[in-house]
């Protein structure tokens, strides 16, 4: 065939030859037309890679030309080349004439530029997208809808493979609730693997993260189920973290844990500068008010118990002799209370007024209720009807109870000042009248309509101190630059009311030490004591909570501190080897 086809006297598709008007021997045409279709109707060739004609070619042979080829093929790159008569015949192909290659065992189309594999039912490579009883997508271009998906081993094991780009960018499996996202696994923006979980598809909380680097594992969002229920929900612990209580109740006390944990913020960890111990922990600066240890420490309160700690307060340059105690400073060291549900205890939650020391508390002799301008009491007699303080024209209710539902003695919560006039009170009809309504902050709690039944516990308030100085009580070293040891013991429950000295307040389940450092040194001085900056350190170290099991409780029966404690501790006496029980206080040893 020429390369040049006149279209005007062949089909457009397969190029047959027409037959034209008034031609001779027509059968020459339809028969070179039969020849067209044979060649290209169910078209299969011999092959699509040979370059070179074969030397003895049988008629009808059919073959696809690859690019380079000779002889007789020589440039007809890409046509079909058909063995009929005895010699070649080229067709140029058109867009969509497709072939079965038999030495390739597979069919080929033409693009309009080169022949092209057909993809195969067989074949499902480089498919643009996938749906198995559903429809894929550009972006999900493989979609199952199914009850299960496999993916078995061939013999051995099983790999799936998700893989990112970079890693900023995700790789991860998601879990949906109607197309929503709720959980994730994987790498997402990073290489460390996290488990990620959401309520509402668009905020995920991170609950398992794993460093890529290091394999170290964290669960931000915390942990439950490690450890039995009973054992309460606090974080688990560390070898490190239990060997360094020793058996103390105060973690970290000397420092050995190489960092401040449990110490307030303000202390800086000193290596340096210690006691024979680990570390010190020091503060510099003006008085700070009160600064407290982070945990919580469990105490019998019916016990006694030592607090210590060691002290050196920074030896400063220069003459300092025109103050009586150079440039040292008052220091104050002590235990903070707190009930079972970690309240801290004032003084006001126990204490109660007395009147020529007989005791305000009484019982309820009517009902009392939010809105009532009256309080009727049994007995009246030790209430105060003279003196002005607002704290001692107060109420508190003894009937409170704590988030487990215990009841305290001699220890509310339920408590307010002026809640009455000086005269309020009138001790022949046993009642208070309230300078207000009484308020339902101060309802009963455990009453749908607040009433206080007949019979509760009812005092008049009275106010004291919220710290136990145990430890160390506007002390003055007596050198600058020396390490001391401080130490001090406080033990019993105080049920006089009186809020006595080294007694444990009711309600006490918990301590936390804490300190009052460099109290005397305030900008311009303060009580004779001199200005030494904001520079100036004290140092304390060994900070300690321990059982003292040779000290002794004495109850106090009679006098207005009946219901607390006198407390004896052994002293020992180092020229006689003799220990004696005395009275507690406070001592100052240099070491």
């Amino acid at each position: 065939m020429p390369d040049f086809v006149d279209f005007s006297n062949v089909s457009t598709n397969l190029q047959l030859p027409y037959i034209q008007p008034n031609q001779a021997q027509k059968h020459v045409t339809h028969n070179e037309g039969m020849l067209r279709l044979d060649a290209l109707v169910q078209l299969s060739v011999i092959s699509a890679q040979t370059a070179a004609p074969p030397a003895a070619p049988a008629e009808g042979m059919r073959y696809i030309l690859p690019l380079g080829a000779t002889g007789v093929w020589s440039g007809r790159d890409g046509q079909l080349a058909v063995f009929e008569g005895g010699g070649w015949a080229f067709l140029a192909p058109l867009p969509g004439w497709t072939a079965w290659v038999v030495d390739q065992g597979a069919h080929v189309v033409f693009d309009g530029t080169a022949w092209q594999p057909v993809q195969q039912a067989g074949d499902h490579q480089n498919l643009a997208r996938v749906g198995v009883q559903t429809a894929a997508d550009d972006t999900n271009r493989l979609a199952v809808a199914a009850d299960a998906t496999l993916l078995t081993h061939d013999g051995a094991g099983h790999q799936i493979k998700v893989n990112k780009a970079s890693a900023g960018d995700t790789a991860s499996l998601l879990f949906q609730t109607d197309f929503q996202g709720r959980a994730e696994m994987g790498t997402t923006g990073t290489d460390d693997f996290a488990i990620k979980v959401s309520a509402d598809g668009a905020i995920f909380q991170t609950a398992l993260s794993v460093d890529a680097a290091t394999g170290r594992v964290d669960f931000p969002a915390g942990a439950s189920g490690l450890a039995p229920s009973d054992f309460g929900t606090s974080p688990l612990v560390t070898a490190e973290y239990i060997s360094s209580r020793g058996g103390d109740l105060v973690t970290n006390g000397t420092g050995i844990l190489g960092n401040t944990y449990n110490y307030p913020s303000t202390f800086v960890y000193d290596p340096v500068i210690t006691p024979n111990l680990p570390a010190s922990f020091s503060f510099a600066g003006y008085h700070p008010g009160v600064v407290e240890m982070s945990e919580f420490l469990a105490v019998d309160p019916n016990q006694t118990w030592r607090l210590s700690c060691y002290l050196r307060q920074e030896k400063l340059p220069g003459d300092w002799t025109s103050y009586p105690t150079g440039e040292a400073h008052t220091q104050y060291m002590g235990l903070l209370c707190f009930d079972l549900d970690r309240q801290p205890i004032g003084g006001f939650h126990h204490m109660r007024y007395k009147r020529a020391g007989v005791d305000s508390l009484t019982t309820l002799a009517q009902p009392l209720a939010p809105g009532d301008t009256v309080v009727h009491l049994t007995d009246s007699s030790g209430w105060n009807d003279t003196a002005t303080p607002s704290y001692l024209r107060g109420i508190i209710m003894l009937g409170y109870r704590n988030a487990s539902g215990g009841m305290y003695d001699n220890y509310s919560r339920i408590v307010q000042f002026n809640m009455f006039p000086v005269g309020g009170v009138d001790r022949t009809a046993h009642t208070v009248t309230l300078s207000s309504p009484y308020p339902a902050d101060m309802a009963n709690p455990y009453d749908p309509s607040g009433v206080w039944p007949v019979g509760t516990k009812i005092a008049n308030s009275s106010s004291g101190g919220n710290y136990k100085y145990v430890c160390l009580h506007g002390a003055t070293l007596a050198k600058t630059g020396r390490w001391y040891r401080a130490s001090g013991c406080i033990g019993g429950v105080d049920m006089s009311a009186t809020n006595a000295d080294l007694n444990f307040p009711p309600g006490t389940a918990f301590v936390k030490p804490f300190w009052i450092p460099n109290h005397s040194n305030r900008p311009g001085g303060m009580s004779g004591r001199p200005d030494t900056g904001a520079a100036h350190r004290v140092w304390f170290a060994g900070t300690s909570v321990l059982p003292e099991p040779l000290a002794r409780l004495t109850p106090i029966t009679s006098g207005s501190a009946a219901g607390s404690y006198a407390l004896k501790v052994p002293i020992s006496n180092s020229a006689t080897g003799a220990i004696t029980l005395q009275n507690a206080g406070r001592t100052i040893e240099e070491i």
